[in-house]
């Protein structure tokens, strides 16, 4: 079992400043605590609000992917 930010790759968190692209980061709160995060899609921008999955961690910046429709 991975723990710190390595041990935070599947587990959902909820969007609270919107992310702009993998140029812009915005950040999300899992684990009662805010992150900074960039979208899985370098394009995508994800709302705040959204329900996100940290997919993998780059540059000490969590990658997320909406689970929202």
């Amino acid at each position: 079992m991975l723990s710190g930010v390595q041990g935070m790759v599947g587990e959902t968190a909820v969007v609270t400043r919107a992310i702009e692209g993998a140029q812009h980061p915005g950040r999300i709160r899992a684990r009662g605590e805010e992150w900074l995060a960039i979208p899985l899609d370098p394009s995508e921008r994800i709302e705040t609000g959204t329900n996100v999955v940290v997919a993998d961690i780059e540059r000490g910046l969590l990658i997320v992917y909406s689970i929202d429709d």
